[in-house]
């Protein structure tokens, strides 16, 4: 299945050479070798340069201060190293409440809190001399888990005229020489709590510059999208070149991270849901059901083209929304083209509408599409009391009606291109004739001669046909024919992958339990497929293991590294900081409105021109950091709604905007039928709109209106 997805992939973005001269297929190559060489050269820079900073870059890790902290009570660590920037950063870890740390506001009067600053204390006046504003750290003793916060505070003029200019070194380490050596520099802890705690500090006097590194960050994540969106190279290569690149920048700023920094960067819980639920679709795959479903929604129709769509597209949707669309559209486009061929009609149009719908469909629950995956698997999401069960709920209304909707759009812009005629099917012979001449793969080139001959023979049938023919024999024969052909191979499998199924939904509707908190959607994946594993009863796992979307998932986790590194470089408070800016400049009433429609729109529109999962990344953070802003206290909730109809439905909009839009296109393109960019823009983009508009109009009314969160 890997190997299909990504030789679809391939097939998509190769060169139409169709009617082409000698000469201009030779000035092609001559351009196509120049911009590989150029390609090259650049990829080697950069390689080059980051390759340098890592390592001649120290590795080196602050010393950590465990403070232990009797109630009410202040503690002091003294800063020894001279803050020459503007800011001195303070790592704090413990067991600490994240959420109530950075959104104090939803905090009880229960809830205890640790105050920290940083002063200026005259040791011989037993005085202090300045105080920053206090950064209050909630403690949550009842929780396991330690979390660590950070925090920056501003390091003024009155407090470096204190430090003198100069610095000698001692020992290796740089030391402040005190202009009195009375006064000292230290971070300072407040305890509230009612019995002794510990927290582990790690101080960072000379935090990396943020106005150097926000726009170093903001070049690697253009250059990310200009790699991706104009395919320079394949996506999951371009990950990982950036996000190196983006470990040298961190490195040639001084911070460089360690190792097991940047392996915990990795949402291994995504990761994990992904595998598991590739393994599932794998096995299920080999049962021929997808094929089935197809040919059962030709039955129900019986014979009438537009029921048959209905069924056909809604089949995808529900599919997409359990399973990855990818893969649903690798096993249905197939079976959907043969269908197209018997029926006679416009096999691009409907091949479009199936990506559309995976597209839908997927945005329904936090499996069924890869940006879902990535806000539903985030720990501070998770935390704040998002599952599959109320993500699927809030998502139901909105996702119900877009289908519908989009089905009723695509009938009334298309029911007059639907029939196919015969000279679309004489330019499909002929497009697949010219891609066979120029195919050197054996494999391959065998597959478009097969190809080949079955359009020809549709062909003879069409023009041989009767318009007077008898439509009924004509369904019951087709029928039979297709049965023939797709059918269940192995019912005793799909038993049991039926039955693995079940429990696997039971799983994830168990993670909406508080109380079951060892139960997370990673873990019902893999609980699941390693359930179905032993039912299946493979003498050769590796043969399930061949289908895997291995690319997939080093995509994913060179994306969350990049992420965390912009973050690190303070690229994702920057944006922050300008999109609270837009949202306080309304009233508070208004605020909620404003952050849902920003939020919705710029990822709609953004995931329209460039692949929708390295946007979903990016604005998973923004959104966070929105909903934890003191000024706004937006609640998370309806945000993240947003973001995940602004993702998925976004995808729509081009060819380019989802990964199953470029996989349809790729296998179609082997079928013999070429979806331009614009045949796909005229469908796809009107309905992303119609999409879009629904799901603002249904979060304003349900959130700002009703205030369902």
């Amino acid at each position: 299945m890997a190997y299909r997805a990504s030789v679809a992939r391939r097939s998509f973005f190769e060169e139409n050479t169709e009617g082409l001269t000698e000469e201009q297929l030779r000035r092609r190559a001559v351009r196509k070798l120049i911009f590989t060489i150029i390609k090259i050269a650049v990829f080697l820079i950069v390689w080059m340069l980051f390759t340098l900073f890592i390592i001649l870059a120290p590795m080196h890790e602050r010393d950590e201060t465990v403070v232990p902290l009797p109630p009410n009570k202040k503690q002091m660590i003294t800063v020894h190293e001279e803050p020459t920037g503007d800011f001195l950063g303070v790592d704090i870890r413990g067991n600490i409440d994240i959420i109530k740390t950075m959104h104090p506001n939803q905090a009880s009067e229960s809830d205890t809190f640790v105050r920290v600053a940083l002063e200026t204390f005259n040791i011989e006046t037993n005085s202090t001399l300045s105080k920053s504003r206090e950064w209050q750290i909630c403690v949550d003793e009842s929780s396991e888990k330690l979390s660590t916060v950070k925090h920056k505070f501003p390091v003024d003029d009155e407090l470096k005229s204190l430090l003198e200019n100069t610095i000698f070194e001692s020992l290796g380490k740089s030391i402040g020489s005190w202009n009195d050596p009375d006064v000292k520099l230290q971070v300072t802890l407040l305890s509230q709590h009612s019995s002794p705690i510990a927290l582990a500090v790690r101080i960072n006097p000379n935090p990396m510059n943020n106005k150097v590194s926000v726009w170093l960050g903001l070049l690697l994540l253009i250059f990310l999208y200009v790699l991706i969106c104009f395919d320079i190279t394949d996506r999951t290569f371009a990950a990982l070149m950036v996000a190196m690149s983006a470990v040298g920048v961190l490195c040639m700023l001084n911070e460089r991270p360690t190792l097991m920094t940047i392996i915990g960067w990795i949402d291994m819980e995504t990761l994990m849901l992904l595998f598991g639920m590739m393994i599932m679709v794998s096995i299920i795959s080999e049962t021929g059901v997808f094929d089935y479903l197809s040919v059962f929604a030709y039955q129900l129709s019986k014979g009438q083209i537009w029921r048959l769509l209905f069924y056909l597209y809604m089949f995808t949707g529900i599919l997409s929304a359990f399973l990855d669309n990818v893969t649903i559209v690798l096993l249905m486009v197939p079976v959907t083209i043969r269908l197209c061929e018997v029926l006679a009609i416009n096999t691009k149009v409907v091949l479009v509408s199936v990506a559309i719908f995976s597209n839908i469909g997927g945005t329904l629950t936090p499996v069924g599409d890869p940006p879902n995956v990535i806000i539903a698997t985030n720990d501070f999401v998770r935390e704040s009391g998002i599952n599959f069960g109320n993500f699927t709920l809030h998502m139901f209304p909105g996702v119900l009606l877009s289908m519908l909707l989009a089905f009723l759009m695509i009938y009334f812009m298309t029911r007059h291109k639907l029939h196919k005629s015969e000279s679309q099917l004489r330019r499909s012979i002929e497009a697949l004739e010219a891609q066979a001449a120029n195919d050197r793969d054996a494999q391959n080139n065998q597959f478009l001669q097969r190809q080949i001959a079955l359009l020809k023979a549709r062909l003879k049938n069409k023009e041989s046909s009767s318009p007077a023919s008898d439509q009924r024999i004509a369904f019951e024969e087709t029928l039979k024919e297709i049965k023939s052909k797709h059918k269940i191979r192995d019912m005793p499998l799909l038993i049991k992958c039926c039955v693995t199924f079940g429990i696997v939904l039971m799983f994830f509707l168990l993670c909406s339990i508080p109380d079951l908190k060892g139960i997370m959607l990673s873990w019902a994946a893999i609980l699941a497929a390693l359930l179905l594993l032993i039912l299946a009863d493979k003498p050769d796992v590796d043969s399930v293991l061949e289908r895997f979307e291995w690319s997939t998932l080093i995509f994913f986790a060179a994306l969350f590294v990049l992420m965390e590194a912009l973050v690190e470089m303070g690229l994702i408070d920057c944006i922050s900081d300008i999109t609270t800016s837009v949202i306080t400049s309304v009233d508070k009433d208004d605020q909620l409105t404003i952050g849902i429609c920003l939020v919705l729109w710029f990822s709609a529109i953004s995931s329209a021109f460039v692949d929708n999962i390295p946007i979903t990344t990016l604005m998973l953070k923004l959104t966070i950091k929105l909903a934890t802003n003191d000024t706004m206290a937006l609640p998370l909730q309806p945000l993240i709604w947003a973001l995940a109809y602004g993702a998925c439905f976004g995808g729509n909009g081009t060819l380019i905007g989802a990964s199953a839009n470029v996989v349809t296109v790729g296998i179609a393109k082997q079928h013999g039928y070429n979806i331009s960019f614009l045949l796909f823009l005229a469908i796809g983009f009107p309905i992303m709109i119609m999409t879009v508009v629904v799901s603002t109009v249904y979060l304003l009314i349900v959130h700002c209106l009703f205030t369902w969160h």
